[in-house]
């Protein structure tokens, strides 16, 4: 049981979730300037902090005041909370078995936010206390310290390899890799290729695409400007190719828009999005890519919300997907939706 809370925490840090029952938005308070978004932050604060900075400083469009409320809310010893409701006291303790306190996510994105721009110092305290709490079987958990997930596992992958790489660095990231080579499901039977929330489990499209990014690079990506032709993927074939045959041929099943694992009547636009971005990352499975990407141009306002309602995370991963596929983030879709001016606009003033 714990697991599956620990998946569905994960779920609503990484993905801008807004209502999975007790966890009904609110609005941020007043002292939260520069925050993105205006629903609760308690599970996602950072995350999408940390995602809107790394989707907008590529356009030149990152607003001071986002840069100082995410290096404001950095403990100490240079993890992340997912939000810390006073800067003046400490950061909780991690707790695994309450999932409490610091979690790698959070972590992992605020390193890559202020790596790109230009916090090296903050950054590499938050690459310094991941290194500190990889498990020994490679691999991170949702919580520093709990027991590892593929999707925490593949985040932090990513954040190692947007940092100065160093023989730790390269010893931690071997290791991950590792975990998530072990985790994979069999060369036969459902889910081929696929990874799941953790070892012995299911196929999960999010996991897979989460861990796809950290595999194949960091984020953000840079735009491919070709994508590798895999005419057949083995038991033998690379990590990275066996996980992008998964998400691309499972998209192509879905006809672009995956189900989602809470509710499979419903479409799980993160998990959509996030393939997509994996997809890139990795230059391969271009069908897979492109079936997503329509499905999520027309129904990219279903996606993000409008207005007060705007999810500054889900706008933000639009945002990245738009610079990795040559589309327009100020008229993005068939609604010709601007992310950019309501991602800008979303933040507390």
């Amino acid at each position: 049981m714990k697991h599956k809370i620990a998946q569905t925490i994960t779920a609503v840090a990484v993905l801008g979730i807004t209502t999975v029952g007790a966890l009904t938005p609110a609005i941020a308070v007043s002292h939260d300037t520069g925050l993105f978004g205006s629903t609760d932050p308690t599970y996602d604060g950072v995350y999408r902090q940390s995602l809107a900075i790394l989707a907008l400083q590529p356009l030149n469009k990152v607003p001071a005041e986002s840069v100082t409320w995410l290096a404001g809310q950095q403990c100490l010893d240079g993890s992340f909370e997912e939000y810390r409701n006073s800067i003046r006291t400490a950061c909780a303790q991690p707790d695994p078995a309450k999932f409490t306190g610091a979690d790698s996510n959070a972590t992992a994105l605020g390193a890559m936010a202020l790596r790109i721009v230009k916090n090296s110092a903050a950054a590499d305290k938050a690459i310094a206390v991941l290194l500190t709490k990889q498990n020994k079987d490679g691999g991170w958990g949702y919580t520093l310290g709990g027991e590892s997930d593929v999707n925490s596992t593949g985040l932090v992958l990513a954040a190692l390899n947007s940092a100065p790489k160093t023989s730790a660095l390269r010893n931690a990231g071997n290791s991950a890799r590792g975990y998530l080579t072990a985790s994979q499901i069999p060369c036969t039977g459902a889910g081929t290729f696929g990874l799941p929330y953790q070892p012995n489990g299911k196929a999960d499209n999010l996991a897979s695409a989460q861990a796809l990014v950290g595999i194949a690079g960091t984020l953000p990506a840079n735009k491919p400007t070709a994508y590798a032709s895999v005419t057949k993927t083995s038991c033998k074939s690379a990590l990275v190719n066996k996980v992008a045959t998964y998400l691309s041929q499972t998209l192509v099943a879905s006809k672009g828009a995956l189900k989602s694992a809470l509710d499979p009547k419903q479409t799980d636009w993160n998990s959509t999005a996030s393939a997509v971005i994996g997809l890139a990352s990795s230059k391969q499975g271009k069908p897979g890519l492109d079936a997503g990407l329509a499905q999520l141009q027309s129904n990219v306002v279903e996606y993000t919300g409008t207005g007060a309602k705007f999810k500054a995370a889900a706008g933000s991963g639009l945002i990245m997907i738009a610079g990795l596929t040559g589309k327009n983030p100020q008229a993005f879709g068939s609604q010709k939706s601007d992310l950019v001016a309501n991602l800008l606009t979303s933040i507390t003033k």
